[in-house]
């Protein structure tokens, strides 16, 4: 039955990926590396699905696990090294993200805490303490 053959389910894998279904890919994937942990190309290919939807943690792992079975295997050195230098990025453009909305954010809070100033003296003068 070829539903037992981890070939069937990279071959599944790899066009659930080519259409841009990558749930479905991941699937197939893991059922491929079920039936087979030690297929590389499979390692491989959920990587690279992983990195599209920006989960490069574990698309490393994916490479990791790919480069212990084949330390040789230069497609998952360098699926790697895209994952790791995407991460990078993400991390640097989520703090430039940061950096840039931070003084919105004091701004805001500038208002609120102006707004509770009013509130403030709103109510002692509606208590008579001003």
């Amino acid at each position: 039955m070829t539903s037992n053959d981890y070939n069937y389910w990279y071959g599944i894998g790899n066009e659930r990926a080519k259409e841009g279904n990558n749930d479905d890919a991941l699937i197939a994937y893991d059922k491929a590396l079920e039936l087979d942990p030690n297929h590389i190309s499979s390692w491989n290919n959920k990587g690279i699905v992983l990195s599209r939807l920006n989960r490069f943690e574990e698309a490393i792992m994916c490479y990791d696990a790919a480069i212990e079975i084949a330390p040789e295997y230069a497609n998952a050195w360098y699926n790697k090294a895209n994952a790791l230098r995407n991460f990078g990025q993400s991390l640097v453009d989520k703090a430039n993200d940061d950096r840039n909305n931070a003084p919105k954010m004091i701004n805001r809070s500038i208002a609120l805490f102006d707004s509770a100033e009013k509130c403030y003296e709103k109510g002692d003068t509606l208590s008579g303490k001003k």
